[in-house]
């Protein structure tokens, strides 16, 4: 998330306006940030803290609110992230400090850039792939982040985005699961439907970090039981979808297609979009359901894009597994080795 500069890198991601309800907020913080309408913008804060609010497609207009501040400092994958840019960074966030000294939305912008700042030097590999010097410099910027916060703790104990700021750094810290817990508990207790306490919980009880596979799918269910009344299956889908896309998933009986499925739908009643829909299709077929698979593809239409299906061979697997979907059999692939390309029948 670290930036080359205040001008909108993010604009060249995409040719066309963005119309899922949380991307439109999202982009509305991003463009009042890099105008510096900081009055606005701590106004703006000062309401999505206040009223709970969320968007048509059931996200916190809090949460938004700092992927906007994040976004504004998003490469696109334009330039290599550096020392320098995030240099850059942490001293826009510092002029918005300063600009609004009363504001707890700057401070707080600060000390989530402080975190991922840590992770930045920490790397996305195992343990093992750290050097001393990274692990060293991880640990000292996670520290000051920890810090910021606990500074900011007085005036943020009923602020969903400081407690999920806190689970990060607990998570990094390697916080003993009974006080990860608590303050977890502390934070859904006032924001069940701030998705990013949940999918702070579950990346700490993951088998990579600090838990099971049996924690994380206990994490999930607490997250459903918590969001159910108004999302249904929603945060089933989305914690499984997010943690693995792997071809035995259902398989192994961690997670169940009919659950996924619904969820799916779910999300689909509340936004109904391309990406979502052909993410739908991507798993109907991991789970060999051909028929729904088929389904999906007839409502896309020309709407289906391969870049949502994973590899040439997954994709051509799918298209030609929907096509059987009367018959039952299993698609056959042949792989071209000079040309890539593959057939599937």
């Amino acid at each position: 998330m670290l930036l080359v500069s205040m001008q909108s890198a993010y604009a060249g991601c995409s040719a066309t306006k963005r119309t899922r309800p949380t991307n439109v907020v999202v982009d509305e913080v991003q463009a009042i940030f890099e105008k510096k309408d900081y009055k606005k913008l701590d106004a703006l804060y000062a309401s999505y803290l206040e009223e709970k609010s969320m968007t048509a497609d059931s996200i916190s207009t809090l949460q938004a609110f700092f992927e906007g501040i994040e976004q504004s400092f998003d490469t696109c994958g334009s330039a290599p992230v550096t020392e320098d840019t995030a240099r850059a960074q942490e001293a826009s966030l510092r002029a918005w400090r300063k600009a609004s000294p009363r504001s707890p939305a700057p401070k707080l912008a600060l000390a989530f850039f402080t975190a991922k700042h840590a992770w930045f030097a920490r790397g996305t590999g195992y343990g093992g792939t750290v050097s001393p010097a990274q692990w060293q410099l991880f640990k000292r910027r996670m520290a000051s982040a920890r810090a910021q916060l606990d500074a900011l703790a007085p005036t943020n104990k009923t602020n969903p985005a400081w407690y999920a700021a806190m689970l990060n750094v607990g998570l990094a810290q390697g916080e003993t699961a009974q006080k990860f817990d608590a303050l977890y508990e502390k934070g859904v207790a006032l924001a069940p439907y701030y998705m990013d306490l949940h999918y702070e919980a579950a990346r700490y009880h993951s088998e990579r970090w600090h838990g099971s596979r049996e924690e994380f799918n206990d994490v999930v269910e607490r997250a459903v039981q918590l969001t159910e009344e108004r999302l249904g299956q929603t945060m089933y889908t989305r914690m499984h979808w997010t943690h693995s896309q792997s071809r035995n998933m259902f398989m192994s009986g961690d997670v169940h297609w009919p659950r996924m499925k619904t969820g799916f739908e779910d999300i689909l009643t509340t936004f109904d979009e391309k990406r979502t829909r052909n993410y739908l299709g991507t798993f109907a077929c991991i789970a060999e359901d051909a028929s729904y698979l088929k389904k999906q593809l007839d409502v896309l239409g020309a709407g289906v894009d391969p870049a949502f299906w994973g590899s040439k061979r997954n994709y051509a697997y799918c298209m030609a597994l929907a096509q059987h979907s009367d018959t039952g059999r299993l698609p056959v692939c042949v792989e071209n080795i000079e040309s890539g390309d593959v057939k599937c029948d």
